[in-house]
């Protein structure tokens, strides 16, 4: 069974809300760092693939069926051609999320903190955009 377009966007948003449990529960703060490289690393993976999860809706929505795995050019295409200011949010999250976190492990958290604003913010206008 298919899931609706509102259900996509609460697995997505589900997918932020665990990024910030596993860094609550096992990031082991300390003087503005998450400590533990390997639960920054799950974080930022789990947090990018909520905003995927959106898009990838979207996509299908506007007609956009690519029978392969998207690569971050497909979504920054997508995004560039109905809102740029949306694509500068879709950047810092990539940069952040899946590059310095999810590869990197790097976790300054108020670096962190934003990635997981920009990902809310594309996943709120996913949501806005599905409504039209």
């Amino acid at each position: 069974m298919r899931k609706s377009k509102e259900e996509h966007i609460a697995d997505a948003r589900r997918h932020i809300e665990n990024a910030r449990k596993i860094l609550h529960e096992n990031g082991k703060k300390e003087e503005g760092f998450y400590t533990d490289e390997k639960y920054v690393v799950m974080a930022g993976h789990t947090a990018y693939r909520g905003i995927l999860v959106a898009l990838n809706e979207l996509m299908k929505q506007n007609g956009i069926k690519k029978t392969t795995r998207k690569h971050v050019d497909d979504y920054r295409d997508f995004i560039s051609k109905i809102d740029k200011k949306i694509l500068n949010y879709f950047n810092t999250a990539y940069n952040i999320l899946h590059l310095d976190m999810g590869y990197d492990g790097i976790g300054k958290y108020t670096v962190v903190q934003d990635g997981l604003s920009c990902a809310e913010e594309i996943i709120n206008w996913v949501e806005k955009k599905l409504k039209k």
